[in-house]
C-alpha cells in the first residue's frame, strides 16, 4: 500500500482520539487543533521516512502528542481552562440532566487538571479514549502491573480530591 493512503488511513482513524487528548491537557479549540497538527506532521515524518512498519501507531501517536503537550508548556507555562461542552456530547431526555451531568464533568475536569500529568494521561487513556491496558502499557513503555497500580492511583487522587471539593462546598 502506499504510505501516503496508508498514513491517510491512519490519520482518519486517530486524528478525533489525539485531537480530544490534547485538548484536555491545553484547555483551548485553536491550541488543541496546532498542536495535533503539530502530532500529525511529525508523525507523518518519522512514519514516511520509516522502512519497516510502526508496531503499534496508537501508542506511537500518543508519545508524540505527549511530547508536542510538554513542548507547548515548556514554552507558555501552565495554565488550563476546560470546557466540557467541546468533550463530549452529551443527548440525555431532559434539559435538567443535560445541566445535572455538565455540572458533574466540570467539576470532574477541573480536578482532573489538578493531578499530574501522568495521573492524567493515565486517566484520559483509559476511561475518556477507551483504551486497553496493554495499549497503555505501549504508550508508555512501563509494566502492565505499573500501569494498572498507576490508574488505581489516579482515580483514588481524582475521587480524593472530588471528595474533598464536595466537602468544601457543603
Amino acid at each position: 500500500m502506499d504510505k501516503k493512503k496508508d498514513f491517510s488511513r491512519v490519520y482518519d482513524e486517530h486524528v478525533a482520539k489525539i485531537y480530544r487528548f490534547v485538548y484536555l491537557k491545553v484547555g483551548t479549540p485553536e491550541t488543541a487543533e496546532d498542536l495535533a497538527s503539530d502530532v500529525f506532521i511529525r508523525a507523518w515524518k518519522t512514519y514516511s521516512k520509516s522502512t519497516g512498519q510502526i508496531r503499534n501507531i496508537s501508542a506511537f501517536l500518543y508519545q508524540i502528542a505527549r511530547n508536542v503537550v510538554a513542548d507547548y508548556y515548556r514554552k507558555r507555562g501552565r495554565v488550563r481552562v476546560v470546557s466540557i461542552e467541546d468533550t463530549i456530547i452529551i443527548d440525555p431526555a431532559s434539559i435538567e440532566e443535560q445541566t445535572s451531568l455538565k455540572l458533574d464533568m466540570d467539576r470532574v475536569l477541573n480536578v482532573l487538571s489538578e493531578l499530574s500529568d501522568d495521573y492524567q494521561d493515565l486517566i484520559i487513556w483509559r476511561y475518556i479514549d477507551e483504551l486497553s491496558v496493554p495499549e497503555i502499557v505501549e504508550i508508555t513503555g512501563k509494566s502492565e502491573g505499573n500501569v494498572r497500580v498507576g490508574i488505581h492511583r489516579a482515580l483514588q487522587a481524582l475521587k480524593a480530591k472530588c471528595n474533598k471539593r464536595a466537602e468544601l462546598t457543603t
